[in-house]
């Protein structure tokens, strides 16, 4: 069984003072700022340049149950979904083991389509009711002693395989036949993101990014959500830590670590956890996974997708011979 909690820490909204050392920067394409906007008015939007970015990504985004999920590469061996979701999406303890570890797809199927979706391949902005099969792959050390609620963005995230595989939507735990690997993944992608030479990216300080998932308020997100923000600096994000910690916000008790993540001033909600975050070329930089405000500001955390790639490729390298044969066809094209 599998059970979610998205943004642990939700929005601490308590009195923020003008003086808590975050800037405020020129929203980026002058139209948006760090606004949520649900995701058919984004693709609609006046500004050409920031409707078409969206459109770009926003066939990799999908729901893991009420969170979300963002697809990383469909450059492996099989041509199939590689994504990445956040660990307190899947649970923490619903993992067999603590331990950095991978499932053998060609012999375990670990697989269910329980809550899982990507847009249609028309395009089509109505996510509707089809169910696309989910397969955990690989997940980092989880400390024993992390919950849903105090994990550390150096521990959550996990990454996994979309194939073809599709039902419609009768409310069950419906669970697919093992993975298909005789057929590319089939997805929303008129700009080839997920296929491109270059699919993800670093970001620097005052770069503008794009927060894509899909809000558990489906009344007003229906079919997700999006918002536009810009990279603190490193100074800029331990200072808004420390800030938060006086406040008591519990943000505050999740030390900041530069290598492991990047913190944006930029709006992001409850289900939008896993879900991704790009920089204005349409290249992946990483999956939001906490959330609050200060300064009156939302702010968002971002694990990078560099520190995602380069844990993945320890621990592949580490692997023996045998095992590296079984994980390869998953990850090949972007390791």
């Amino acid at each position: 069984m599998i059970f979610w909690i998205l943004f642990s820490s939700l929005f601490n909204t308590s009195g923020c003072s003008k003086n808590d050392g975050i800037p405020i920067t020129n929203p980026p394409y002058g139209i948006v700022g760090t606004d949520l906007i649900k995701l058919e008015d984004a693709i609609n939007h006046s500004d050409i340049g920031f409707a078409n970015l969206v459109n770009q990504v926003r066939g990799s985004v999908g729901t893991s149950g009420p969170a979300s999920k963002v697809i990383w590469s469909t450059k492996n061996d099989y041509n199939l979904g590689l994504y990445i979701s956040a660990n307190h999406v899947f649970g923490v303890d619903t993992w067999d083991s603590n331990e950095e570890s991978y499932f053998d797809l060609t012999r375990v199927n670990n697989g269910i389509f329980l809550g899982s979706q990507l847009p249609k391949l028309n395009g089509n902005v109505q996510l509707g009711n089809e169910l696309i099969a989910d397969f955990k792959l690989y997940h980092p050390k989880i400390p024993l002693s992390a919950t849903n609620a105090t994990i550390f963005p150096e521990s959550d995230f996990y990454l996994g395989i979309i194939d073809n595989q599709r039902v419609i939507d009768n409310g069950l735990a419906i669970y697919p036949n093992s993975v298909q690997t005789g057929q590319a993944l089939q997805i929303y992608d008129p700009n080839n993101r997920t296929t491109s030479s270059q699919t993800w990216s670093n970001v620097l300080v005052n770069d503008t990014i794009l927060v894509v998932g899909y809000p558990q308020d489906r009344t007003n997100y229906p079919n997700g959500a999006v918002s536009t923000g810009t990279v603190l600096s490193d100074s800029e994000a331990a200072t808004a830590i420390e800030l938060l910690k006086a406040k008591g916000d519990v943000e505050g008790e999740i030390p900041y670590k530069p290598i492991v993540e990047f913190v944006a001033k930029a709006e992001a909600i409850s289900g939008m956890s896993g879900g991704g975050v790009f920089n204005s070329e349409g290249q992946l930089v990483g999956i939001s996974v906490r959330a609050t405000t200060l300064n009156s500001q939302p702010i968002v955390r971002v694990i990078r997708i560099t520190y995602i790639r380069q844990e993945l490729a320890s621990f592949y390298n580490n692997l023996p011979s045998t095992d590296k044969d079984k994980l390869r066809p998953f990850i090949h094209g972007e390791l």
